[in-house]
């Protein structure tokens, strides 16, 4: 949990550190569909981030996303050990709308709000707390997934619990915060893999988000 180690925030009010999820699925009728996605989604992610960078991994520890804003560089992994470099600037979706809502939760012992963000083919409902934050300038050209959308709205706080709507897959993944652990991160932490081969990404950003 985010209590009683905070050597990594004294001279910041950002966060710095890994934020741990679980995740599951289940269709639009509520039935755990689980198994059925295990060879394309991932059960378990943490995120690594500091004030200029972030990468997510999976249960396995192999690298999921991983970013830079100095350079303003995106990665998309493969399960095959390849990755695209991405274009964050390229929005992703034509239609963007934010709500608040009244939903609240408590997650790790954090009360927490809410904020809804929908796209064309998506819908969020993220879960936050405002003592668990970023600053979401850093993300102002950040178009993938609606990221800086979300962000703005909930300046900056990062999400404890994430309800995903997918519309065109026909899923529900919901995503929750296990633990919550503020460290300190430096830039090699966010090296590009050796293992991992970089492909030319052929058509488009559809086939990833």
């Amino acid at each position: 949990m985010f209590a009683g180690n905070l050597f990594a925030q004294e001279k910041s009010p950002y966060f710095q550190g890994k934020i741990s999820y679980v995740l599951n699925y289940s269709d639009f009728q509520g039935n755990n569909i689980n198994k059925k996605v295990a060879a394309f989604f991932d059960r378990e992610q943490h995120l690594y981030i500091n004030d200029q960078n972030y990468k997510i991994l999976d249960q396995y520890n192999n690298h999921v996303k991983l970013y830079n804003a100095l350079t303003n560089s995106y990665f998309y992994f493969n399960r095959d050990k390849t990755a695209y470099k991405i274009d964050v600037t390229s929005k992703t979706t034509q239609r963007i709308k934010v709500f608040e809502v009244e939903d609240v939760d408590t997650i790790l012992g954090y009360a927490c709000k809410a904020v809804k963000v929908e796209a064309d083919f998506r819908a969020y409902i993220y879960f936050y707390s405002p003592l668990i934050k970023v600053d979401y300038h850093v993300y102002h050209n950040y178009n993938m997934e609606e990221w800086n959308a979300y962000l703005k709205a909930s300046e900056g706080a990062l999400p404890l619990k994430v309800i995903t709507l997918d519309l065109r897959g026909k899923y529900v993944e919901d995503k929750e915060a296990v633990s919550v652990t503020p460290m300190l991160l430096a830039a090699a932490d966010f090296s590009f893999p050796n293992d991992v081969k970089l492909r030319r990404l052929k058509y488009g950003l559809d086939l990833i988000w």
